[in-house]
């Protein structure tokens, strides 16, 4: 069930690995922002995929000394090998070694070997051994192994000097071995697979993974909720509040459920949703309190620097200008941006373009609700607090359904009413966000099109259609015979708002008649820039 939106990465991974059975090889790279389902995805496929010409393993990255984690490779190595044997297993490499020596002699002689002279050897000399163990493996055996590195960016902890330069060597080399590296790192794992990891044969085909999206996000919540009578309001409520992170949603509807288990004879309501969500956010120990209270010690430790949370604390009330956040830490606007880019670094900070916002709305929300209210509480009242937190959520909930309630064509509208030419970056172009003298409703009387929204600015004019449904090669073209009208605009933007999907076929006639495509992600992330509620169908 956690997995009904990943389906098309599990069958992927299926591919790739009936794919190595064959003898042909792909490395793939999985990145994706923390807490995304990463790890649990890939859980999911171990549990569910058998070959017996496949050995897979895997391997959490930490930044250990490598005589460990030499250890614990081929403790994993052997440990998944032996699993489908009929041999109790237990936890211990000497185990593991006896009872793979009557099937792989050479495999594991040259284990013992490195076990024995890691002390002796230089790191990336021991490393370089690791990785020709599956290749040994294979010609010993006749089964091809996945590598599957989790974290993998955490292999500059290990610090040997040629350790990236020893590995691209391998991985080139070594084509019966496939590696599967996931990162929650996503620009530091950029930077290594396009420098340190650059390769002319054995590319990895890398792979984002993105939130749940609207409808697998209310499928989610649904399922962990279906023992209770919640209203499509509250769901939906929950979907925007969490922006579709698998992990947030399954800690909030995990929260819910188990309030009402308590309290059987109590309605499920906004009240009841809010002192779920008090025992994650607000309480002590409340799982999401300690995750957001981890990465304040963070930041606090990382970068040494108070001011960042002052940072950190303005961001949550949407983007900003360098300027506004220089005025406010009383910096100078190089000393902000100083700031701001280590932020960025440790990717809790994303830049677009000329401002900067927060990466996850969950987080900003607990800023906000939870932590701006501490650092403020002088008496230490936890009731007040309690108080202060339940109106702030059932403000965000009313705030929410007033929203819902709108039709997509009022919300866009005010949208595009609150642009200010900000200047953004979407589907890595950038865009001048125009502000407008005139937004209105546009009649485009297609066939299945019907409306859209003209907004005009003094030297610009926006073209906007949307549709709710699946867009067709026909909701296209009646778009373009509408914007045909207004051929008298000096500089005309067209764009089309696809909330549901766009066939293949209609999005390459968009892109011949230069229109650009945005879709429900796209518009979200707008109104989280603006501090407006999302727009959840």
């Amino acid at each position: 069930m956690e997995f009904c939106a990943r389906d098309n990465v599990l069958k992927l991974l299926d591919k790739r690995a009936d794919g190595l059975s064959h003898g042909y090889r792909q490395n793939v790279a999985i990145l994706g922002e923390e807490l995304i389902g990463k790890t649990s995805l890939i859980h999911s496929w171990l549990s569910r995929y058998h070959n017996n010409l496949i050995v897979a393993v895997y391997l959490e990255v930490k930044a250990l000394e490598i005589n460990l984690f030499s250890e614990q490779f081929i403790g994993r190595f052997l440990f998944a090998f032996l699993k489908n044997s009929q041999i109790p297993l237990q936890e211990d490499i000497g185990f593991l070694m006896e009872h793979a020596q009557k099937y792989i002699p050479k495999t594991i002689a040259a284990a013992k070997e490195i076990l024995s002279a890691r002390k002796s050897k230089k790191a990336e000399s021991v490393f370089t051994k690791l990785l020709e163990l599956p290749e040994l493996f294979f010609l010993e055996s006749g089964k091809r192994c996945i590598i599957i590195f989790d974290e993998f960016h955490q292999f500059d902890g290990l610090k040997p000097k040629g350790l990236y330069k020893e590995w691209r060597e391998r991985i080139m080399f070594g084509k019966n071995t496939m590696y599967v590296l996931l990162s929650s790192k996503k620009l530091r794992a950029q930077e290594i697979l396009s420098s340190e990891l650059a390769l002319l044969f054995g590319n990895f085909e890398k792979i984002e993974l993105a939130p749940f999206d609207a409808k697998a996000s209310h499928t989610f919540v649904c399922e962990k909720l279906k023992d209770f009578p919640v209203s499509t309001a509250l769901i939906d409520f929950i979907v925007s509040l969490t922006a579709g992170k698998p992990f947030y949603l399954n800690a909030v509807a995990t929260a819910f459920a188990d309030y009402h288990t308590k309290n059987a004879s109590v309605a499920p309501s906004i009240d009841t949703c809010t002192a779920s969500l008090k025992n994650i956010l607000l309480d002590p120990w409340g799982i999401v309190n300690k995750h957001f209270s981890g990465v304040i010690d963070c930041v606090t430790k990382q970068l040494g620097n108070a001011l960042c949370t002052t940072i950190l604390l303005e961001l949550c009330l949407g983007m900003k200008r360098i300027t506004h956040i220089a005025h406010t830490t009383g910096k100078t606007k190089k000393e902000a941006a100083v700031l701001l880019e280590r932020l960025c670094a440790m990717e809790l900070v994303v830049k677009n373009s000329d401002h900067y916002c927060l990466i996850d709305k969950f987080f900003s929300f607990w800023l906000q609700s939870v932590y701006a209210h501490q650092l403020h509480n002088f008496s230490a009242d936890s009731d007040k607090q309690t108080e202060i937190f339940r109106k702030e959520v059932k403000r965000l909930f009313l705030e929410f359904c007033d929203a819902q309630d709108k039709a997509i064509s009022e919300r866009l509208m005010e949208l595009f009413s609150r642009f200010s030419n900000e200047a953004v970056e979407i589907h890595h172009k950038r865009v001048r966000l125009n502000h407008f003298k005139e937004v209105k409703l546009l009649k485009i009387n297609g066939k299945k099109l019907k409306e859209g929204i003209l907004a005009r600015a003094p030297s610009n004019l926006w073209i906007a259609g949307f549709k709710e449904e699946r867009v067709s090669e026909e909701d296209i073209i009646d778009f373009v015979n509408a914007c045909k009208r207004f051929k008298y605009a000096k500089s005309q933007k067209r764009i089309f708002i696809a909330f549901d999907d766009i066939d293949a076929n209609a999005r390459l006639i968009a892109k011949e008649a230069k229109i650009a495509t945005w879709d429900m992600a796209c518009v979200n992330s707008l109104l989280d820039m603006y501090d407006r509620p999302r727009i959840v169908r």
